[in-house]
């Protein structure tokens, strides 16, 4: 078991805690205690929502601006069910060769999902691609991403 997921038992732990402290052993009035109930039930909302990314859920965070694909997972958008479809990437932050792999969320793009698919044939075969954001991509529709090949003079 690592050190986070003890400290953040023991987080939880002493919050509730308190609150069985607050709840039953003060003399606070009915409204402090039912404030202290609503405080602690919105926390353990908001933690477990931040758990998701400690957990291995997708991040929906932007990309690093230099990554490396490792891997890729495409749904395609669906008509019938009204899916928008989805990707899901496993990239590297190439500034830091020590970072683990971490997996994006991606709004579906049928130019993107052609070119990522040919990436990864390439890779298989060898060759270290560079995912790159473009400048002025945010706040548009599109993601800005393009793929840089990585000679091996290059390589990390």
């Amino acid at each position: 078991m690592s050190w986070a997921i003890l400290g953040l038992s023991a987080g939880f732990i002493l919050v509730t805690a308190l609150l069985f402290y607050v709840l039953l052993k003060s003399t606070q009035s009915l409204l402090v205690k039912s404030l202290a109930l609503l405080l602690v039930t919105v926390f353990y909302w908001v933690q477990y929502q931040a758990l998701h990314q400690y957990a291995g859920w997708p991040s929906t965070d932007e990309l690093p601006e230099a990554s490396v694909l490792i891997a890729t997972y495409i749904q395609e958008p669906d008509i019938k069910t009204g899916h928008k479809g989805v990707m899901y990437w496993w990239v590297r932050d190439s500034d830091d060769i020590n970072a683990p792999p971490r997996v994006y969320q991606l709004p579906y793009q049928s130019q993107l999902h052609e070119k990522t698919e040919q990436v990864i044939e390439e890779q298989k075969k060898g060759s270290v691609y560079i995912a790159r954001k473009q400048p002025g991509s945010a706040g548009g529709n599109s993601l800005g991403v393009s793929f840089d090949k990585v000679s091996k003079a290059e390589r990390f």
